[in-house]
């Protein structure tokens, strides 16, 4: 059972998110007993078995549905050829499995280490995301906080050090200036980020996309861009600009726009 823990654990590093599916009943004659596993990944590929044949092959298909998703199911399959939850087997048992996603915690990628990028991290932390602060102000890049969830970067002017972004990547420009932001944009807007926002007036966006456009940069691509970032509740100290972000932020990460 150990084994399956940490296939789990190595799969995510692999995929964004994985299927698993577990036996949680069996009666009669069936291939697998209660607490049989099988992992299931984007694609439909999979990991373990609960119980082969055309069985488990509805299982894989019932599973990318859950991916697509996001709702755990719990399903009966039946191990005969006709009748209510038929399967086309014929041993003649029944199980229910149920099948949840899995995915990774989501990260938080902000780039500024200042007074909002400060006050949005510090907000975060009380939520479940890994949280990395980007500065290219060495004094900025160093945490005053014992805070052991907030990774501190140091990166060059061109920001080329800010890690790997996946589909489960927040990204939230806040950093020290125009240009600043600008140049994190221009590392980050062709990454598969489930969310970037950058702070800063209308008048700075449009400064920043049409230096950008006249680089090259596909203009739709901008359409993808939280700006100004955060959601208008009318603050403006660090601590409620902060608040408008994570908002904005809980608000996509639950699909509720």
């Amino acid at each position: 059972m150990k084994q399956i823990y940490k296939d789990i654990l190595e799969s995510l590093e692999r995929y964004e998110k994985i299927a698993v599916a577990t036996v949680v009943s069996a009666n009669g004659s069936t291939p697998r007993k209660e607490g049989a596993k099988m992992l299931i990944f984007p694609g439909g590929s999979f990991l373990h078995s609960v119980g082969g044949g055309i069985f488990e092959s509805i299982v894989i298909q019932d599973a990318l549905g859950v991916l697509r998703d996001g709702k755990t199911i719990i399903k009966k399959y039946s191990f005969n050829q006709e009748g209510k939850y038929a399967t086309g087997a014929i041993c003649g048992g029944q199980v229910e499995v149920m099948i949840e996603m899995v995915t990774n915690t989501p990260a938080l990628l902000i780039v500024g280490g200042g007074h909002v990028g400060k006050a949005l991290a510090k907000a975060a932390s009380l939520l479940d995301f890994y949280i990395t602060i980007v500065d290219d102000r060495e004094e900025y890049a160093i945490g005053n906080e014992p805070e052991s969830r907030i990774n501190w970067i140091h990166t060059p002017p061109d920001f080329s050090a800010i890690p790997k972004i996946n589909e489960n990547t927040f990204v939230c420009l806040v950093s020290k200036g125009c240009p600043t932001d600008e140049a994190a944009l221009r590392q980050v807007i062709n990454s598969p980020a489930r969310y970037i926002g950058m702070i800063g007036s209308k008048k700075k966006v449009q400064t920043v996309y049409k230096n950008m456009q006249a680089d090259g940069f596909d203009p739709s691509l901008f359409k993808r861009i939280h700006a100004p970032i955060g959601i208008d509740i009318g603050g403006d100290s660090p601590e409620e600009i902060a608040i408008s972000i994570l908002a904005e932020i809980i608000s996509t990460k639950n699909q509720k726009r």
